[in-house]
């Protein structure tokens, strides 16, 4: 049965309860650097289900979602109240071609990424935390809690690669 709205929210929450989501943030592209250096490329791509998306398929979606946050904390700040189109991160996987592009280009797109999006949010004033736009699927979200969720969404893919990296070694 797939997760509701509120479950999804509510887990991505729970990821960093007693965190401060920018320092989260911050520390993601060494954590991801650390579990991938050195791994082989056939290890990277391999799924551990047919169902489940490889180490390679999720730091590519972690790139891609970064776009997709910096532009939505964008347009909060930008045109408060603004609509917050979501994606079909499944069909991302093959429409955005996630078999021909490369892992190490990912991570570097995505270490980039991520250092404008904190570099931003340092800059915006306290009542710019609470500009919010209209997510599509999850209603009313606030800068704040998109700080939140990414940070939520960064220990949530960690912890997913930790996972299929210590599974294929006791194989």
């Amino acid at each position: 049965m797939p997760e509701t709205v509120e479950q999804y929210r509510n887990r991505m929450l729970s990821n960093i309860r007693g965190q401060d989501p920018l320092t989260v943030q911050a520390a993601t592209p060494r954590k991801l650097a650390r579990l991938l250096k050195g791994v082989p490329k056939a290890k990277l791509r391999k799924r551990p289900e047919p169902q489940k998306w490889s180490i390679h398929e999720i730091m590519t979606h972690m790139a891609d979602t970064e776009v997709v946050y910096g532009f939505r904390l964008r347009l909060m700040l930008g045109a408060p109240g603004a609509t917050l189109i979501g994606f079909d991160q499944d069909v991302w996987v093959t429409a955005l071609h996630y078999d021909k592009r490369d892992t190490a280009t990912a991570l570097e797109q995505f270490a980039a990424l991520r250092k404008a999006t904190l570099a931003l949010l340092k800059t915006i004033g306290p009542e710019q935390w609470k500009h919010f736009g209209l997510h599509m699927e999850r209603g009313e979200e606030s800068v704040e809690l998109t700080a939140k969720m990414m940070a939520g969404h960064d220990v949530n893919h960690l912890a997913q690669i930790e996972r299929i990296l210590k599974s294929a070694k006791t194989r």
